[in-house]
């Protein structure tokens, strides 16, 4: 009897979780398609990612002369903050974190009507 109510709650755990999975894919991508598509032109590319510490944050598309930069550990610490500005319409900075632990971290990137946040894994 232990062995069946263990198996059904094991069971139903599993189904619980994959509706969930199920429910946030269909979220996001409503989410994305409810976005204006200015708002998808003007996407945060980092490269490479992962990467060995140095890579590239550019962000094409905006009309903000300049934006603030925060890059985030995953505990919420706030490891850089920077303002950078517009180069030929396209904003771009090359970051360093070598002197940093090996992990996740989170880059925001902050201008006029527009906030972003993106993973970057350093390996």
């Amino acid at each position: 009897m232990k062995q069946l109510v263990l198996s059904l709650f094991a069971s139903l755990t599993v189904l619980c979780a994959q509706a969930q999975v199920r429910g946030a894919t269909v979220a996001h991508a409503q989410s994305e398609k409810q976005q204006p598509a200015d708002q998808l032109e003007k996407e945060i590319s980092i490269y490479p990612n992962p990467s060995n510490g140095v890579f590239t944050i550019s962000l094409a598309n905006l009309e903000s002369k300049t934006a603030e930069l925060r890059i985030i550990n995953v505990i919420g610490n706030e490891i850089l903050r920077e303002t950078i500005t517009r180069n030929d319409g396209q904003f771009s900075k090359e970051i360093d974190l070598n002197k940093f632990a090996k992990g996740l971290y989170y880059v925001k990137l902050e201008a006029d009507n527009y906030s972003a946040i993106k993973r970057v894994v350093i390996k």
